[in-house]
This record gives C-alpha cells, sequence and structure tokens, in this order.
C-alpha cells in the first residue's frame, strides 16, 4: 500500500500544473466472481469476520467511490488514497 500511496502521491504533484488529479482507490475485502473462483470458502469466510459489517463490500460500493472521484465534487482532492474499509482491528 505504501508504494500505491508514494506513486499517487509524486504523480499528482506532477500531473496538477496542468489541472489533472491524480487520486486511489484501497478497497479492503470486495466480492466479485473472480475473488470467488480463486478463494477458498474458508479464507473468506476468516477475511469477512474482520469487516465491521460482517461481509464483503459489493462492487458499486467501491464504484460509487471511484464515481466520487471522478466528478465534479472531488475537484481540490489529488494525490488521496481512498480506503473502501469496514475493516476493524
Amino acid at each position: 500500500k505504501a508504494g500505491v500511496m508514494a506513486l499517487t502521491r509524486c504523480a499528482a504533484l506532477e500531473a496538477a500544473e496542468f489541472g489533472v488529479r491524480i487520486n486511489a482507490v484501497a478497497p479492503s475485502l470486495a466480492m466479485h466472481a473472480f475473488l470467488s473462483k480463486v478463494t477458498t470458502d474458508d479464507l473468506l469466510a476468516e477475511l469477512t469476520t474482520r469487516e465491521a459489517f460482517g461481509r464483503a463490500a459489493e462492487p458499486w460500493e467501491v464504484a460509487n467511490v471511484i464515481v466520487f472521484l471522478a466528478s465534479d465534487y472531488s475537484t481540490y482532492m489529488t494525490g488521496e488514497v481512498v480506503s473502501v474499509s469496514s475493516q476493524h482491528p
């Protein structure tokens, strides 16, 4: 994650003078068909217990954050890594 954060911030600083915003999205556990194919049920169950809501995010829940970042509602936001997560310790 630290590499993504550094790359996002550096790229954002370079692109800002051209009016380009660069942000990243970091979901914790988002369920999709590929993940269910390559992950065992036991591992998915264990990962789900770490989520505050007791479930994985749906793809649309992560997509909503991406839509926000692409919209005019985030025009002053650049160089950020947005965590889409309900994880708890």
